[in-house]
């Protein structure tokens, strides 16, 4: 297993050096227009059943007879019908069996589904009741006193069959707020961790690369928050299918979506190099960042604040090929063009597909699914 990742890590590698040494513009991968028309439409007006607050997954079942809803806001799952009847609640905030403290994704199998949270998982029946909640605290800070990674601790994501538990370290979910050691890494590992007897085993799947993602501002550093045209390394579990999918986007140019699907054993599944246009970052759209950031320094005038924002800054040439993906219940994997955040344009490809065009269709809004 670890020659499989040094291999995935390399191949990393190597397309970072591609991408600074070659600017040659490679030939571009055909995209077919398509149309996408609603399968589900639940609720028209801001009342009764479908008033939503924070939507995160929304999940058809196979067939198409049921929806599932994840409302982090209301801390509870939905489940519809296609017509936009409502069959049942599952969940509250609250610490007890059933209950959510900060459902994060929810998962669909043929039997039921899970909604991971950071320290707990919880399996409930297609109709809603309660199978079981695995606590998680002490898989989720798995190392003993004295070793050498003692203090990581993981924050879990989902739950595989074997119930084993993907997971990353805690600081990949701080996208804002204070800079932490863990934060100023170059990578972070996307990790599966195993339990045996007392004992508990983490293996890395992939690395999440976190060079230059952080823009650090104030005095000595103080303040962190996202680099507005670098994009990190993003990943999403598939439990059902005991993978996970990582994409990077190491352009530009060339402007380069590699997606890489890796199963719970380490091995590689599927890679594929996505070659999009490029699309160029406009002065507007730097000075734009700067005005968003500058407040936020304390010290010096205006301009002073600005020009310290703008020499903190990366500013590439071109986007990154995307600032990140949504895998879908339906195989496919959905990813929107960084650079056209108000376009409504979405790309689609067919994960295991390792050639021919990808689809896009302009004006289409989706939640993750």
């Amino acid at each position: 297993m670890k020659q499989k990742i040094a291999a995935l890590a390399t191949l990393a590698a190597c397309t970072l050096a591609a991408c600074a040494d070659d600017t040659t513009i490679p030939t571009l991968t055909p995209v077919e227009e398509w149309t996408t028309q609603p399968d589900y439409e639940i609720g028209d007006e801001m009342e009764g059943d479908a008033l939503f607050g924070r939507i995160s997954s929304v999940v058809p079942t196979a067939d198409g007879s049921r929806v599932y809803v994840l409302d982090r806001q209301a801390f509870e799952v939905t489940i519809w019908t296609p017509d936009g009847t409502l069959i049942g609640r599952v969940g509250r905030e609250g610490d007890g069996p059933g209950d959510f403290m900060r459902p994060g994704s929810l998962f669909l199998f043929d039997d039921g589904f899970q909604v991971a949270e950071e320290r707990q998982i919880t399996t409930f029946s297609l109709d809603g009741g309660l199978v079981r909640a695995d606590g998680l605290e002490r898989a989720m800070n798995p190392y003993p006193s004295g070793s050498a990674s003692f203090g990581r601790r993981y924050h879990a994501t989902a739950m595989f069959d074997d119930r084993s538990v993907g997971a990353v370290p805690s600081a990949v979910q701080m996208w804002f707020g204070s800079m932490t050691e863990e934060l100023s890494e170059d990578a972070h590992p996307v990790v599966r961790i195993t339990r045996d007897g007392g004992s508990f085993g983490v293996d890395t799947l992939g690395l999440l690369g976190y060079r230059d993602a952080w823009l650090t501002l104030g005095s000595q550093g103080s303040l962190a928050v996202r680099q507005p045209f670098v994009s990190p390394d993003e990943f999403d579990m598939d439990p059902r299918n005991g993978s996970v999918v990582f994409s990077r986007s190491p352009g530009p140019p060339p402007v380069v979506l590699e997606l890489i699907e890796v199963s719970i054993s380490g091995d590689t599944l599927w890679t594929r190099q996505i070659h999009l246009p490029p699309i160029a970052v406009t002065e507007d759209e730097i000075e734009a960042a700067v005005d968003e950031f500058a407040p936020f320094l304390a010290d010096g005038t205006a301009a002073q604040k600005r020009d310290a924002v703008r020499d903190a800054m990366i500013i590439p040439g071109y986007w990154p090929a995307t600032l990140g993906i949504r895998p879908m219940s339906n195989g496919e994997i959905w990813f929107r063009p960084a650079g056209e955040d108000d376009s409504g344009i979405w790309y689609a490809v067919r994960k295991r597909v390792d050639e021919g065009p990808i689809r896009t269709a302009s004006g289409t809004h989706i939640v993750k699914s």
